[in-house]
């Protein structure tokens, strides 16, 4: 196959891929003016989704096909995430208030 040419099953990657972008610049806008006008509730809230993450991922519940190791790498990387997208979020809604924003804290799927 050529340069120009994108194989059927590389295409069905390549827009979810898009797709995954769309949604995280979409969630991130939100998250980003959400720590602007109410910073507290928005980090209490993230701050309960990571407990009901480790939760979830902890029991059988969630992720049901993973074996337990596999749940646990992937609560482990959850949570991270989520930590720096507040701290990301933070940093952005901060810059924002100064014009120092540059929407780019958090990285997406691109």
């Amino acid at each position: 196959m050529s340069e120009l040419e994108i194989d059927p099953d590389r295409a069905v990657a390549i827009r979810l891929r898009a797709r995954l972008a769309v949604v995280e610049r979409a969630a991130w806008f939100g998250l980003v003016h959400a720590m602007r006008t109410r910073p507290a509730e928005t980090e209490a809230y993230l701050a309960s989704e990571r407990a009901r993450c480790a939760e979830g991922f902890g029991a059988r519940g969630w992720a049901g096909d993973l074996n337990e190791a596999e749940r646990r790498l992937l609560a482990a990387e959850v949570d991270a995430g989520l930590a720096q997208l507040l701290a990301d979020a933070r940093e952005e809604a901060a810059g924002q208030e100064t014009g120092q924003g540059t929407g780019e804290a958090a990285g997406g799927a691109g």
